[in-house]
């Protein structure tokens, strides 16, 4: 489960919009995704609705935000 944070965030199926965000804001790998806390991603312009996308999403894997995994 582990050797999913070294992955790129598109393993993640996230919208585009998403990862345009991220990507804008240099966070390219799950591990950089899953270490930052929502008031970190709402401050790199994610809304409450993408920011519990990213949730789910990293719940899936078995993750979550602010390196609770």
């Amino acid at each position: 489960m582990l050797e999913i944070l070294d992955k790129d965030i598109e393993i993640l199926k996230l919208n585009i919009d998403i990862v345009k965000i991220l990507k804008k804001n240099k966070i390219i790998k799950v591990k950089q995704l899953s270490n930052k806390t929502k008031t970190k991603l709402k401050d790199i312009g994610l809304l409450g609705y993408q920011i519990s996308e990213i949730e789910i999403k990293l719940q899936l894997e078995g993750l979550d935000l602010k390196g609770n995994y």
